[in-house]
């Protein structure tokens, strides 16, 4: 990528190709910089223009990386840029800039800027309710989205947005929030809850799901559609049957992504009528649903003895077109199912004395002829 290349062909308030903005792409912080330099000569709505596009870019291209952008906005004078920024670092996976994210949901000026880290923080939330942020920074989290809750000066969008994002932890101090939330009335807050509910895919809001498949608001249908998706079993799946066949296009097709994530014979039956549909999109989001559980069902997840005496993963002889049988548990002590059918460990996967991992792979004796060359 050349930044050389953006500078002389980006002019600020004219129509852009997206190969031109495409340059920025995975920039070093040494040209960075020379982006925020040049950011000095113009005006606020036209650095908050470039964040727009870099955003939308990367929305659409997942290959697209403005994260060294996007982090050096979050520092702009201008509150709307902070925004902007934020808001492209949502799905970047970039975990060096959750503290400054962090520090803008609990202290800018900016309600806009604070509402918009709140957004963001919500990925990050997942991913650390996932176990794959340290604890000390999920711990951070934690508190920095607590602390909005319990703010009482809290701005309504800044509150609901930590709220959504708090329920990627799922743990009870955030269920009271939930609970207390959902007692309350307003759309936008039905929204925020049910979003909230899905993160926690904790099934006890199930009765609250289902009552709002019947809202009469169809954003808030989509989001009691999505949460059902997380925290439904397959025996609910027959609440699906009324949002398949919803007035609002993106309540149906959010209907077909929930009944594939549940799945089950009844999902199944609902997806096949929806690949009926007189609607293009859901009759082929319904197949490709369809599709995917089958998929799901037919992954094969053990090495059976059938896979295992007809050499399918053993080694030709030398010389020979026979294979060496290849028995898994006896050789790497992998769990497999037995003749029978009943699944067992190979004693020789069990090795008491055994501190270094990497020693069973160490002391492996191939089977005769395995590794010499067939001719």
């Amino acid at each position: 990528m050349s930044v050389e290349k953006f500078l002389s062909d980006y002019a600020p308030g004219a129509d852009v190709d997206e190969d031109v903005l495409a340059e920025l792409s995975g920039i070093s912080s040494q040209d960075g910089l020379k982006i925020v330099r040049l950011w000095s000569r113009w005006t606020n709505d036209e650095v908050l223009e470039l964040h727009t596009q870099l955003s939308d870019l990367s929305a659409v291209d997942s290959t697209m990386e403005f994260e060294c952008i996007f982090k050096a906005g979050l520092d702009h004078k201008d509150g709307r840029v902070r925004a902007a920024a934020a808001h492209g670092l949502a799905e970047t996976g970039d975990t060096t800039a959750i503290s400054r994210i962090l520090e803008i949901m609990e202290t800018d000026p900016d309600v806009g800027a604070r509402a918009a880290a709140a957004s963001t923080v919500s990925s990050f939330a997942v991913v650390a309710s996932e176990g794959r942020l340290t604890e000390r920074l999920r711990v951070r989290m934690l508190e920095a989205l607590t602390g909005v809750l319990d703010a009482s000066d809290a701005s309504s969008e800044l509150w609901r947005r930590a709220l959504e994002a708090a329920g990627a932890f799922g743990d009870a101090r955030i269920n009271r929030y939930i609970d207390r939330a959902m007692k309350s009335g307003g759309t936008d807050l039905k929204r925020s809850v049910l979003i909230a509910m899905a993160r926690t895919c904790d099934p006890r809001w199930l009765d609250f799901v289902t009552q709002e498949l019947e809202n009469s608001d169809a954003t808030v249908r989509f989001e009691a559609v999505n949460a059902l998706g997380e925290i439904g079993e397959e025996a609910d799946a027959f609440y699906l049957e009324e949002p398949l066949d919803d007035q609002d296009l993106m309540v149906q097709l959010a209907a077909v992504a929930a009944a594939e994530k549940i799945g089950g014979p009844t999902a199944k039956n609902m997806l096949q009528i929806a690949g009926q549909s007189s609607e293009p999109s859901v009759a082929s989001a319904a197949a490709e649903a369809l599709a995917g559980i089958a998929n799901e069902e037919n992954l094969v997840h053990t090495v059976t003895p059938e896979m295992a005496s007809t050499g399918m993963y053993g080694a030709r002889m030398a010389g020979s077109d026979e294979a060496v049988p290849y028995d898994a548990g006896e050789r790497e002590g992998w769990g497999h199912l037995s003749e029978d059918g009943e699944s067992f460990l190979s004693p020789d996967a069990v090795h008491e004395d055994d501190d270094d991992p990497l020693a069973s792979l160490m002391d492996f004796e191939a089977a005769p002829g395995q590794w010499e060359d067939d001719d």
